[in-house]
């Protein structure tokens, strides 16, 4: 599966825009007062300002060459991002040493960080993808978005069954009970129960808006049932040029 466009909410748009077109260096597209767009490889990552209360914050993934991790870590750190604290869970298989983890299940090696509005956000270097990469590291070596978090109020099963009913995707690891990962290297939809917090942070994930295009055999647009959560789809054989508009 790939992800070739996702939309989130924030209460933060100002911070997000300095921080994503400031921080991580990437093109930002779209710019107006309530919503901007950043290019982050072959996805396209729009933060769509949140008009109440809320402050929505979600978990999602980047994928970078799998040969650069601690390049990739320490290019954060000299941009004055910290990097959150990973520690390994043996029961789990997750590994860690120097705030790197790595997943034994999955063949890779992620850190992760946050940005301004709270989103837990990963950079991941999967083992099994030919990307290796002899360039220095920098904003336009993330590859793509590949993950994003569905919390789930203990419907893991109903809603891998219907997201496979929509789009080819397969299960990858987990019990598929309470969490799930259902996708490949290249992108995968993260199921898991609100009460099952985000690794490595712990925190509680909250239901959020989110809106995403994903390349599939066939067009179309459909929600998962009872959550806000939009899925389009797209033909591999279209343009990617031409994507949807912002939506609110």
């Amino acid at each position: 599966m790939k992800i070739t466009e996702l939309q989130l909410k924030t209460g933060k748009l100002e911070e997000m825009k300095q921080f994503y077109g400031g921080t991580l260096g990437f093109p930002l597209e779209a710019r107006s007062s309530n919503a901007f767009t950043a290019v982050a490889g072959a996805t396209r990552l729009t933060f769509i300002r949140e008009e109440g209360d809320a402050a929505p914050n979600y978990h999602f993934a980047m994928n970078i060459p799998e040969n650069k991790i601690e390049e990739a870590k320490a290019w954060l750190l000299d941009r004055s991002c910290p990097v959150l604290e990973a520690k390994p869970i043996d029961f789990l298989h997750i590994g860690a040493e120097d705030d790197i983890a790595f997943f034994e299940g999955t063949d890779a090696h992620a850190f992760y960080f946050e940005d301004p509005a709270g989103n837990l956000v990963e950079f991941i270097a999967r083992h099994r993808m030919n990307n290796g990469s002899s360039e220095p590291f920098g904003s336009s070596s993330v590859l793509n978005v590949s993950e994003i978090g569905f919390p789930l109020r203990n419907t893991v099963p109903e809603a891998m069954d219907y997201l496979r009913s929509r789009i080819d995707v397969t299960p990858y690891v987990g019990d598929g009970k309470s969490f799930q990962m259902l996708g490949d290297d290249h992108g995968m939809f993260i199921l898991g129960n609100t009460e099952i917090g985000w690794y490595p942070t712990r925190r509680v994930p909250e239901i959020h808006p989110i809106r995403m295009t994903v390349l599939a055999d066939c067009s179309g647009e459909f929600q998962l049932g009872g959550y806000p959560y939009v899925i389009r789809t797209v033909a591999e054989t279209s343009s990617p040029e031409g994507e949807e508009a912002i939506r609110p």
